[in-house]
């Protein structure tokens, strides 16, 4: 048996689209996708199943795509074309219901026996059934599947990811993708900045902490507090030590204390920060470059690196007069604002 190796996984090859027969809400942390044939005894003894993980766990959405396994039961195809066909009388959930949960099989007669249950025009129904009208959109989810290289049904991907294990433990998988999603619903401390009397000098709040930020005198300021780029040298330098003694603590290594030190300059390429970290404490040279690794892999640096989204929207109060907004003369920007 494989188990959920995300390491080296296996990947759904088409996303989840407009096209797919989805039940479960449309926002959501965990998408399970089901390639299976309603025909296979194995995915009937999985729906039962995946029935109860989903009444378990509303939130999780869950994607039904057709792989008939016609080779192996000869109504695969003639079964998963009829879902489609209930599918564009707006009944595909009611049809792969009942599909799944008789044990009469899924030959023509019992097909037409279900359009009739649902109230399906029964006449259309046979002749789209005899004119094989949905079997593009049945090849369609069995391509699919080819390309995602599902090799037996039932087979099932978490958030795009085949799982390889025993049933049994799809509701681990689940839940561990819900746990992985946790940190994107976090919410940060919101942060306010407000202009004081002097120019450069910034009032800043963020939850409880007030501080001031402010330009060296050779750029036009008071030297107050920390301007904006020593202030993001400090987040560097925070999310560095914080980073690598989190790292030193889950692997149990023998760190005492963190040193870092942070310079910054400008050069022709653009604005340079070097870090020095001391590490104290007993490790090998392997545990050093292990959190050598971790401090390049901390949020703020990866951030640096590779650039962060801003959306930004600007308003106006109307309650500044003309005579205060004279009070801020026009003057070329501070080097600190162009990069110079």
């Amino acid at each position: 048996m494989g188990h959920f190796d995300e390491q080296h996984a296996t990947l759904l090859a088409e996303p989840v689209g407009a096209l797919d027969h989805a039940r479960g809400p449309e926002s959501t942390d965990v998408t399970l996708v089901e390639y299976g044939d309603f025909a296979c005894p194995s995915c009937r003894g999985a729906y039962g199943f995946v029935k109860d993980l989903l009444t378990r766990q509303p939130d999780v959405r869950f994607v039904f795509r057709a792989n008939p396994r016609s080779h192996f039961f000869p109504d695969a195809e003639s079964a998963a074309e009829a879902a489609e066909i209930a599918a564009s009388h707006g009944k595909f959930w009611e049809m792969y219901d009942r599909l799944f949960e008789g044990d009469e099989g899924v030959a023509r007669p019992r097909l037409v026996m279900l359009a009739r249950e649902l109230d399906l025009d029964v006449a259309r129904f046979e002749r789209d059934l005899d004119t094989r009208a949905f079997r593009e959109a049945v090849r369609l989810q069995e391509v699919s599947g080819w390309h995602s290289h599902v090799l037996s049904t039932p087979t099932f991907f978490v958030n795009g990811v085949r799982f390889d294990d025993s049933l049994e433990r799809l509701p681990e998988a689940v839940a561990r993708a819900k746990r992985r999603a946790e940190p994107l619903h976090h919410t940060f401390r919101a942060g306010h900045v407000r202009s004081s009397e002097s120019r450069r000098r910034q009032l800043i709040t963020v939850g409880p902490h007030d501080l001031v930020s402010d330009l060296p005198a050779e750029d036009d300021g008071a030297d107050a507090g920390p301007g904006p780029y020593d202030l993001l040298l400090s987040a560097l330098g925070a999310c560095t030590a914080m980073t690598v003694q989190w790292t030193a603590e889950k692997h149990h290594l023998s760190l005492d204390h963190v040193e870092v030190r942070m310079t910054q300059s400008r050069t022709p390429a653009g604005h340079l920060f070097r870090r020095s970290i001391t590490l104290a404490g007993d490790l090998t040279e392997a545990q050093r470059l292990q959190l050598e690794h971790a401090a390049d892999a901390c949020p703020v640096a990866r951030t640096l690196r590779h650039g962060i989204a801003i959306e930004t929207r600007a308003s106006v109060d109307r309650s500044v007069d003309d005579a205060s907004e004279g009070s801020f003369p026009a003057s070329d920007p501070p080097p600190w604002t162009t990069g110079r």
